[in-house]
């Protein structure tokens, strides 16, 4: 068995997991969890951050500091570390589907890679959840990063529910 040999479904698997492992990763990565435009004695800031930077700038200056996990929230630091969780659950169940299309076509290699998915989608929900229930002021100030992690949960979840469908062979398109 190869790819050419492999279903459509288990295909598109394949490519909407990608799609959502890189989604997924910019989410976590990039410094735009919230933004916010604030006028500070008289002066036009804009400031943004994410899970590892916080940053403000104006018309002449930009600057941004990493976050350290001293002084951070529990919260703060669960949203971390189940957005890190999503991301390499993502990861291995990408790991697992190309090493079932390409290499071994054995099944239960591609329902690990679905139940991957799945828990990844269930950290990628956990993260967004507590940082919208706990975010406060300015962090409440959702942004691009917030909303590629609900992204990434749903597209999860719809891979999940595609990687189930191809395994019991609900639909028998090839």
């Amino acid at each position: 068995m190869g790819f050419s040999d492999t279903s459509l479904l288990c295909k598109t698997v394949l490519v909407l997991l990608i799609v959502c492992f890189i989604i997924d990763l910019i989410g976590f990565a990039i410094p735009y969890w919230y933004s916010v435009d604030l006028t500070i004695s008289g002066v036009d800031v804009k400031s943004y951050g994410g899970l590892w930077d916080l940053c403000a700038e104006n018309s002449n200056i930009k600057s941004c500091v990493s976050l350290t996990n001293n002084g951070l929230a529990d919260w703060f630091r669960a949203v971390r570390a189940f957005s890190i969780l999503s991301w390499l659950f993502f990861l291995a169940a990408l790991v697992f589907v190309i090493v079932y299309v390409f290499f071994l076509s054995k099944k239960l290699f591609y329902l690990v890679a679905v139940c991957l998915t799945f828990v990844g989608a269930v950290c990628a929900l956990i993260a967004f959840a507590v940082y919208a229930g706990q975010s406060s002021g300015v962090l409440k100030e959702y942004h691009a990063a917030f909303s590629l992690t609900i992204v990434a949960f749903l597209l999860g979840m719809i891979i999940g529910v595609f990687g189930i469908i191809d395994y019991i062979g609900c639909l028998s398109v090839r």
